[in-house]
């Protein structure tokens, strides 16, 4: 019989987990539940459960601090991550403390079981191991690879800070060598990871390269190590190329020709993830169009180009408003045009994606309230994810569903829901005011001819469009003018007129007086 405890702070998802694995209580039997991390540990500790189903988000100890905790002290013991959110750092976290699965709430009794079948096999496998007296020296050897490989991954990503040293025999050299080279690039659909390791021995090269997969884990990208003896720099550079120019000339013989990313010389396994967020700023150096080059080597100082989308108002309404149809065509049109500037780089691209995804999340703070922890993380995480990204294919399509997603989430909070289109012209007004409103552009957010938005907006309100905007303009003008630090000038700017003497024209048609005036009589 195993056991196990559940973690959630949710009592109800806790007891339906276990009623949902009842028909498997011949086998397994829960021994205690925990409402947060904390708690967790405590419970681990006293029961010694055999596998452990938790839940990311609780209080006091949240899942992203809990998992390295648990795989520090517990590392043989399988765990179940439960979330209510396909997040990616608590996928990667998942990851990183080999988590058996990660499973999205809701859940059926089918999946969780099916998790849990997968648990009392490792089990069952780990327990048969150890009642193997000793390995053969080949199956050590072969574990202790599988280790090191994993730990290396893991410290491209990041997942490991500490100096790491290597056990298996195969991979001892690399304790002694303390100067390396990344190379990242796309992985190949349809091919076989191990005729790239096999190819690096049989030419020789098993010493100085490692061939690393990233398609375990769900990441587009395979990586190379140059593992460089301790020499001067230009000889390092040089075997650097001879071994990259013999592996490139292998990979066109298979009819693969990728784009890679080359990192600088780094001095310990440690500044991993360092070569590899070069490796990635080099990729994001490539143009959108053009000639493009095979090799990318990571530059520094290298900055994203504001880019400035003359529908980024319409596109931001779009979304608030919930038209997640106008949305997607939206997206469409805004990478057509990134790819029609010239010099435009994936840098760039990612840099705009992510300023309107800042936007996007303005919006869902101004309409919706979480719970710790703030929506801000969660949108900082897939922004992080899309960094991973290197064809503007790729980015298109993560960020075209994240918008969407977005769009659709507004829908049913959106200010822009009133029948009376007119009353969402005058929300749209009153929210925007700042911006160059006319006629027009208000006309084409709403689907709507001019003329007859001007015929329908007098109708409706009783004043024309023009006369609308100039009150509200002049009712947020008067409020600044409180405020004896601000200039005239930047009050205009700050309520949509570009031109100070025509905002003294309109201030003085509606009030009588100028707008100094009207600031000295505030303070009589």
């Amino acid at each position: 019989m195993y056991t196990f405890i559940i973690i959630d702070d949710e009592v109800l998802i806790r007891k339906g987990t276990v009623k949902k694995l009842e028909p498997m209580s011949d086998e397994i039997t829960c021994i205690g539940e925990a409402d947060n991390g904390q708690s967790g540990i405590e419970l681990i500790a006293e029961k010694k459960p055999d596998f452990v189903i938790l839940d990311m988000q609780m209080p006091v100890m949240n899942g992203m601090e809990l998992l390295p905790y648990l795989a520090s002290h517990y590392e043989s013991m399988p765990l179940i991550v439960i979330s209510g959110y396909k997040n990616f750092d608590y996928i990667k976290q998942a990851i990183s403390a080999r988590a058996v699965e990660y499973l999205l709430k809701p859940f059926s009794a089918e999946m969780i079981q099916d998790c849990v079948k997968k648990v009392l096999l490792q089990l069952q496998q780990r327990s048969e191991i150890r009642q193997q007296l000793k390995l053969t020296e080949e199956q050590t050897e072969q574990v202790r690879y599988d280790y090191d490989i994993s730990l290396l991954h893991n410290l491209i990503f990041g997942y490991r800070t500490l100096d790491p040293v290597l056990t298996s025999h195969r991979l001892n050299y690399i304790n002694t060598t303390h100067d390396l080279i990344l190379l990242t690039f796309g992985y190949f659909e349809n091919t076989d990871d191990t005729s790239f390791s096999r190819w690096l021995e049989e030419n020789g090269f098993g010493d100085l390269a490692l061939y690393i997969s990233g398609r375990d884990v769900q990441q587009p990208q395979g990586f190379l190590i140059l593992f460089l003896p301790q020499q001067n720099t230009k000889l390092q550079k040089d075997l650097a190329r001879q071994v990259f120019r013999a592996f490139h000339t292998y990979l066109l013989s298979l009819n693969l020709d990728p784009v890679i990313g080359f990192s600088n010389i780094h001095h310990s396994l440690s500044d991993l993830s360092i070569a590899y967020t070069e490796c990635a700023a080099a990729l994001d150096q490539r143009l959108l169009t053009g000639s493009q080059n095979t090799v990318c080597l990571y530059q520094p100082e290298q900055h994203p180009v504001p880019i400035t989308w003359e529908h980024t108002g319409e596109f931001l309404f779009r979304i608030e408003a919930g038209m997640t149809d106008a949305v997607s065509e939206l997206c469409k049109d805004l990478f057509l045009f990134y790819e029609s500037i010239p010099g435009c780089r994936m840098m760039d691209v990612k840099a705009h994606c992510k300023k309107l995804a800042g936007s996007c999340q303005q919006l869902i703070n101004e309409y919706i309230s979480f719970p710790s922890p703030e929506p801000s993380e969660k949108s900082g995480t897939m922004e992080r994810l899309s960094s991973h990204f290197f064809h503007i294919d790729d980015l298109k399509t993560y960020y075209r569903q994240f918008f969407m997603n977005v769009s659709s989430m507004l829908k049913p909070y959106s200010v822009y829901n009133n029948d009376d289109t007119i009353e969402n012209v005058k929300t749209y007004i009153q929210r925007n005011y700042q911006k160059d409103l006319t006629q027009d552009y208000l006309a084409s957010l709403f689907y709507m001819n001019r003329s007859y938005l001007s015929s329908q907006f007098r109708k409706k309100t009783g004043e024309k469009f023009v006369d609308f905007l100039n009150d509200v303009r002049l009712e947020h003008a008067e409020a600044l003018l409180q405020n004896p630090d601000q200039k005239m000038y930047q009050i205009a700017r700050a309520v949509g007129y570009d031109n100070e003497k025509y905002f003294f024209r309109i201030f003085r048609k509606r009030t009588g007086m100028t707008p100094e005036q009207y600031r000295k009589q505030l303070t009589e």
